[in-house]
């Protein structure tokens, strides 16, 4: 108990040098009653954003993580101050070598020369929780080994139960953010940071999306080696490929970009589409180009689901948004769970029709996937409406992809490529609707701005 006292105390002094350092000092400064009750104009929020990203990235892996995690909630962090979040990147300092093989060997129940024919010490990558090692078996199978750093989950619990004293700090000082349900968005990211902490948890979930490429040799996902896996040491299949990212060795090796754009969408869009559980974090460094132009995925530590019953009630939004009906529009946000105890629906329903007539009733080529969520995004935090998480993942998935495969192919069609999943979404009553015709027409202007592609015909 004293140990755990002594270690929050001494977080407690990084986090104030840090928000000092930083000029947050105003917020230590009214809890202790010496900053006044007087309001202080509403701060520039692109500096606010800069501010807090370099304070997040100060302050180390849960508020750095902390930071990742709000960046994808459009319902609650404005827009400014959201790109400043996405810039966060989940690097850090090397693990020492020692550190590495004590924490293997602990884990795993066995000296490193016994578990291994080869453990380079040297790293491939270093992020805020873990580090990966390229290894051998003694079967001779090369693998990667993903170490979490030592103490990091003392560390984060320690930093979980300061955050639970900041957010009334936060809520005292800034009355709206009371709108927001910090608690509960902390309680999400408490679990989403769970789960991630939990490496036996990342390899069940590439396991489960493994499933649906069975067969599929033009889709590859790591095999986890269980018997070299614990919470701490997750053993995988080495992917020996080309970090999408690095676009100049892609082009040095002749691959068709044409061919990447259309293999990635069709990857992403079956998870999505099809399986309903789909990786949360498509972005370039988690997915390699292998000889072939074969697409691999790594880092399955956050996932999506969509369930049948959610994508029906996300079904009867689209349908009411398709039909002109506000009301039902409004209805279906309320069978969604995404309605605050106090809204304005009169300046609900302005937005909400305001967005239908900017994306449906004007021309196709005139709106983008990118302003349609960007529109909505803007909607909800405007309203104080809160998303569901995975379906904040889906838009960002989708997004992410449709940045991707417009910088590889700037003429493909998710619209196209969406269309085999058609009859899984007939199967599944996704989009059963009783409008007339011309309302059909409509949901089709919706469909492709979604690039899901049109799932039947209509009749004359």
């Amino acid at each position: 108990m004293l140990e755990q006292t002594l270690r929050r105390f001494r977080r407690y002094q990084e986090i104030v040098s840090v928000l000092l350092r930083n000029g947050f000092g105003f917020i230590l400064l009214e809890h202790l009653g010496l900053g006044g009750k007087v309001p202080l104009a509403e701060a520039d929020l692109v500096q606010l954003g800069r501010r807090l990203r370099r304070v997040l990235g100060e302050l180390g892996p849960t508020f750095m993580k902390f930071g990742q995690f709000a960046s994808t909630r459009p319902d609650i962090i404005p827009k400014p101050v959201r790109q400043e979040l996405e810039q966060l990147q989940d690097k850090a300092p090397f693990i020492r070598y020692e550190d590495v093989r004590r924490t293997v060997e602990q884990e795993l129940g066995a000296p490193l020369t016994r578990l291994f024919r080869r453990f380079d010490p040297l790293p491939l990558a270093a992020a805020s929780i873990g580090q990966v090692h390229y290894a051998v078996l003694h079967t001779g199978e090369p693998v990667a080994v993903k170490v979490q750093r030592p103490n990091i989950s003392a560390l984060i619990q320690t930093d979980l139960e300061i955050m639970n004293d900041i957010v009334p700090l936060i809520e005292q000082r800034f009355p709206k953010a009371k709108n927001y349900e910090l608690h509960g968005l902390l309680r999400e990211f408490s679990g989403w940071l769970e789960k991630e902490l939990d490496y036996t948890a990342e390899g069940k979930n590439a396991e489960k999306i493994a499933q649906g490429f069975d067969g599929d040799h033009q889709v590859i996902i790591p095999h986890i080696f269980w018997e070299y896996t614990t919470s701490r040491v997750l053993t995988m299949t080495y992917i020996d490929g080309v970090k999408l990212n690095d676009r100049q060795k892609i082009a040095a090796l002749s691959y068709d970009q044409k061919k990447i754009a259309a293999h990635l969408s069709k990857a992403l869009l079956q998870q999505i589409l099809r399986d309903g559980f789909f990786h949360g974090d498509p972005h370039p460094g988690n997915i390699f180009v292998l000889s072939g132009e074969r697409i691999a995925f790594v880092d399955f530590g956050i996932v999506g689901t969509l369930t049948p019953d959610m994508k029906r009630r996300f079904a009867n939004l689209i349908r009411a948004m398709t039909c002109h009906n506000t009301k039902s529009m409004v209805k279906a946000m309320l069978q969604l769970g995404v309605m605050p105890k106090e809204v304005d629906l009169d300046r609900l329903r302005q937005d909400l029709d305001e967005i239908r007539r900017k994306h449906l009733e004007v021309p196709i080529a005139q709106t983008t996937l990118t302003e349609l969520v960007n529109d909505l995004s803007n909607m909800t935090f405007n309203n104080q409406l809160e998303i569901p998480a995975d379906f904040v993942l889906l838009g960002k998935s989708l997004l992410t992809l449709q940045g991707i495969v417009h910088e590889l192919d700037p003429t493909i069609s998710l619209a196209e490529l969406a269309k085999p999943f058609r009859f899984q979404f007939v199967k599944e009553r996704f989009l059963i609707f009783n409008c007339v015709k011309t309302e059909v027409t409509d949901f089709f202007k919706l469909n492709n701005r979604f690039n899901f592609g049109k799932c039947f015909k209509v009749k004359e």
